[in-house]
């Protein structure tokens, strides 16, 4: 039915008027995410568009541009400001995101939860212990999220039910709709195709919610898992056996209702000890079942690498003791083995098992049409592309300084980790005590700066405050900002914005890259964290300048509400 809808244009996609006040995202949790203050690609943006704040977008839109306009999706002349209602931020520090945030949840640190860690760049099992309460009225994460789930259980009931809600999911990577479009693109909405779900358009599911029972699910294990198992990278395995050691693990719900005799989920261990238990890389049955899964498909045999740790499984307490090595599994294509060292592939080579593409094996070219239109056939050098950000201010907000364009990089820094801890004493003593730009020799002789200058890198997107590092060690053209850098510490006011400095992504703007929007195509298809549309612009240009005047803006009459000054033009 809903196919046929949208053929007919009875129904509309959101995402064809994103600007309409009915689509827009009205509540926002941020979880140890700092999404203002460093991972949002066009920081400026998010504070004019999203938050309706104070904001340093110099440029104007398309339409007051009078530059040619999208044409798949509704134009509003005037973009909306604010669209969010409600932002809350859970940390454990003052991030950029809770400074701007309405409600901010202190969470427990590292040493006041219990909790597990781990990453694809080692091959351990880490605990996070309670060494001391959290500190204050500070949560954990899983007390808080816990603690929101019930009393919206309770607050919702007359407003919400079991409501039902019709959800599109991708075209996605490991199954079968996965070669659904082998040949070529069709647009079923310019009427090139029938739209056929999970062929030439998302799968179509309707989903149920039940808002007054979030409590009881959230605080229990699911019951779909006695019904469809568990899985990943289109294998499948029965899950029983860990059901029922859940269930004697963490004892069962005992109180009527959806969640009745089902294992319990109250505390962060037991939420740790169900992770540990249904992940083929911490429970040795689990990972015979995996690596039998993907047999069936490869037609080959390769339980071999779990059965000798079969027997094993890792529980919180074990991790608490020591951290663990986890156990071979085939999620991931290397292996653990006090022989062979971890390394991606191994298992495609040593095991004979395809690598996930169209071919099965290594692709170094995409034959893909849209690849090919973009020139991505090859993994080859592409130069920096010109995202028209300084033709627009260059001449119009000098400050009769002498001013360079050059192109602007974000690596990741080595005084913090993106950015938490940049604001650590002993991490800022170890660099300059506040935002650093990195620029090289020649360039900086150009413009007249020397080391340790403030300076103003710009575009239209937006302006940054920063200290210059001169070195030779940076290429000519080039200026490097470390990611991710924030706001919060030793940061003057901007000459342009009138505001205090920008963050690393104030020169930067969210750009999706239509390659990323493939699907139906092998491994050019989307899967959550693997394939998908991304911030992928790390290539920006910016305008360079020695800062005039350095304004800490301290002084206790700073009107916050004032307009942004009105710069006078190079020329002038």
């Amino acid at each position: 039915m809903l196919p046929k809808a949208l053929n007919l244009a009875i129904f509309k996609l959101s995402c064809n008027d994103p600007d309409n006040p009915a689509n827009w995202p009205r509540n926002m949790f941020v979880w140890r995410s700092n999404l203002l203050g460093s991972s949002g690609k066009g920081h400026e943006y998010f504070l004019k568009h999203l938050l309706g704040t104070r904001h340093g977008v110099q440029g104007k839109d398309l339409g007051e541009m009078g530059l040619t306009k999208p044409q798949d999706v509704v134009w509003h002349d005037e973009a909306p400001e604010g669209k969010l209602d409600l932002l809350v931020t859970l940390d454990f520090r003052m991030s950029t995101t809770c400074m701007y945030s309405d409600i901010v949840l202190p969470t427990a640190t590292w040493y006041e939860k219990h909790d597990l860690n781990t990453s694809d760049m080692h091959p351990f099992i880490h605990p996070l212990s309670a060494a001391v309460d959290p500190a204050w009225e500070s949560k954990s994460d899983w007390e808080i999220y816990k603690g929101i789930a019930k009393k919206f259980a309770e607050v919702c009931v007359g407003h919400l039910g079991v409501e039902q809600d019709v959800v599109l999911n991708p075209i996605k990577h490991d199954t079968p709709n996965e070669i659904a479009q082998p040949f070529e693109v069709q647009d079923w909405a310019k009427g090139e195709c029938e739209p056929i779900p999970g062929v030439t358009m998302p799968n179509v599911f309707l989903v149920e919610r039940d808002y007054p029972n979030i409590y009881k699910k959230f605080t229990s294990l699911g019951p779909l898992l006695g019904k469809l198992g568990n899985g990943g990278k289109g294998m499948a395995w029965n899950t029983d056996d860990e059901i029922k050691l859940l269930a004697e693990l963490n004892r069962t719900v005992t109180d009527e209702g959806v969640s009745f005799g089902l294992p319990k989920i109250e505390t962060a261990i037991e939420a740790a000890e169900v992770i540990l238990s249904l992940a083929p890389e911490t429970n040795g049955h689990v990972a015979v079942k995996a690596w039998a899964s993907l047999g069936e498909k490869t037609g080959r045999e390769h339980t071999h690498l779990a059965i000798p740790r079969e027997d094993e499984k890792i529980r919180y307490r074990d991790v608490q003791a020591q951290p663990r090595k986890i156990i071979s599994s085939p999620i991931w294509s290397g292996i653990e083995s006090e022989h062979v060292s971890y390394n991606a592939g191994y298992t495609n080579v040593h095991e004979l098992i395809p690598w996930r593409t169209l071919t099965g094996r290594q692709s170094l070219y995409q034959d893909h049409p849209w690849m090919r239109a973009f020139g991505e056939q090859l993994c080859v050098y592409k130069p920096p592309v010109d995202m028209k950000t300084t033709a627009e201010v260059i001449d119009k907000l000098g400050n009769g300084n002498k001013q360079i364009v050059l192109n602007f990089i974000t690596p990741h820094q080595k005084w913090g980790i993106h950015s938490t801890y940049s604001d650590n004493l002993l991490l800022l003593t170890m660099s300059r005590g506040g935002p650093i730009v990195w620029v090289s020799e020649i360039d900086a002789k150009k413009v007249g700066i020397v080391d340790n200058d403030w300076v103003e890198a710009y575009n239209s997107n937006g302006a940054i405050t920063a200290r210059a590092v001169v070195s030779q060690r940076v290429p000519e053209g080039m200026m490097m900002m470390y990611h991710a850098q924030e706001k919060i510490i030793n940061v003057p006011g901007s000459e342009i914005t009138g505001a205090r400095g920008g963050i690393h992504n104030s020169v930067t703007r969210a750009v999706l890259k239509p390659t990323h929007m493939i699907g139906g195509y092998a491994q050019l298809s989307y899967d959550f964290n693997y394939y998908g549309t991304v911030g992928s612009n790390r290539d920006e240009f910016i305008i360079l300048r020695k800062m005039k005047k350095v304004d800490w803006m301290n002084n206790n009459d700073y009107d916050k509400t004032a307009p942004m000054p009105q710069l006078t033009t190079a020329a002038e």
